[in-house]
């Protein structure tokens, strides 16, 4: 039998992530430049490769529960966030809270561009617009909407505690665990309602609804309970053994041993690397023509970062007794994820489409956003937070 690509892709990936763990625990010397590149290599192949199962995943629940391709990306892109949560994991056990912080929030930035490009390519009827579905219109943008409020309102209470901070030295400079366990919580909370909603109301293929992505047209090959189960193994393993490999090298990048890159260039590193499976995912399904699947993973990039993996940082944390101290970067990007999140509620709210013109006003603002974050984060990245 012949392997595809992507299967190839995860064999190899996983044997060289695999001996250079291996080589590592029973204590063998590797030069670091070296086994830093190979963590990066074969966590990259094996990455893609999992993703693909991911993909092959969603296409067999959805014809075994008769479920929308729209619903099931969003859970399968939920399971592509097991990298990043492995990443943000390893860094909070490491004592880095804030970078772990930084590094969640980031991944906003970073996944809002990557859908705001998505949409310029999305096809486009005859008025040069694509109607986005039901499921993003009438529940993502409350998402938005929440997730840019709260974002502003903690944002600003953050700031003006650290700004009358000198004047009043008894104001807290830092989140302790039992704020940061409630507000994850919350976040957590709100997601998983979330859930409910989009999967009661908008999970089922109804082939009379209006709404394109209801009416289940794309016809997918039937999969065995057996071979779903050992394609959702293979791709959760992928992604998990990848995610540690990346968070290795990405430590090495931002360690002062390492190329000891600067606060917000690290974590944007950490950003690229992490999110590969969700990017991956997108344009794997829109080279398939699975439009739905790439929608839902590029758009649930966005809130499933704030509320599931910006909500498992802050419990996290308070888990390990962790603490976020109330400073410029903890402060600047939580502001900044209201402008982000406010234009994409309300280039999608408006008219319910999304066009070139407003695929390229986002891509500008999240430009800006980046451009800012980049230039103004240039210190060293401190180590040693916890």
């Amino acid at each position: 039998m012949r392997l595809k690509k992507w299967q190839l892709s995860y064999m190899i990936g996983l044997a060289l992530v695999l001996v250079l763990f291996a080589l590592e625990y029973l204590g063998v010397h590797i030069p670091e430049v070296p086994l830093r590149v190979g963590e990066l290599l074969g966590g990259v192949m094996l990455i893609a490769g999992a993703c693909e199962a991911f993909v092959l995943s969603v296409e067999g629940i959805s014809v075994n529960m008769n479920m929308t391709d729209y619903v099931a990306g969003i859970y399968a892109s939920l399971a592509s966030t097991i990298p990043e949560l492995s990443v943000l994991s390893f860094l909070i056990i490491s004592g880095e809270y804030e970078m772990a912080w930084v590094l969640a929030l980031a991944t906003i930035f970073m996944n809002s561009l990557v859908f705001a490009i998505y949409t310029l390519i999305l096809p486009k009827d005859e008025t040069g617009s694509f109607h986005l579905p039901d499921a993003i219109n009438w529940v993502g943008s409350d998402l938005l909407s929440m997730a840019s409020v709260i974002s502003l309102s903690v944002g600003l209470s953050m700031l003006l505690v650290h700004g009358f901070a000198v004047e009043a030295p008894s104001l807290p400079a830092l989140l302790t665990s039992d704020e940061l366990f409630v507000f994850g919580l919350a976040l957590v909370s709100v997601f998983i309602a979330y859930l409910y909603r989009i999967t009661k109301y908008y999970g089922k293929c109804d082939p009379a609804a209006a709404d394109s992505m209801l009416t289940c047209e794309i016809e997918h090959e039937h999969m065995s309970r057996r071979k779903l189960g050992i394609f959702v193994f293979l791709a959760s393993l992928g992604a998990l053994l990848g995610g540690e490999a990346l968070s290795s090298f990405a430590t090495y990048a931002s360690s002062p041993q390492g190329l000891n890159l600067s606060f917000i260039h690290a974590a944007l590193l950490l950003v690229i690397f992490s999110g590969t499976p969700e990017y991956i995912i997108v344009a794997s399904s829109h080279r398939k023509q699975q439009i739905e699947i790439a929608l839902s993973n590029a758009f649930g990039g966005i809130v499933q970062v704030f509320f599931v993996v910006f909500g498992f940082t802050l419990i996290a944390t308070a888990f390990a007794g962790g603490f976020i101290p109330i400073d410029l970067f903890s402060v600047v990007l939580l502001v900044f994820a209201f402008p982000t999140l406010f234009i994409l509620r309300v280039m999608i709210t408006d008219d319910s489409k999304v066009n070139a013109l407003e695929s390229v006003a986002m891509i500008a603002v999240f430009i800006m956003m980046l451009y800012i974050l980049l230039t103004w984060g240039v210190y060293t990245v401190d180590m040693g937070l916890g």
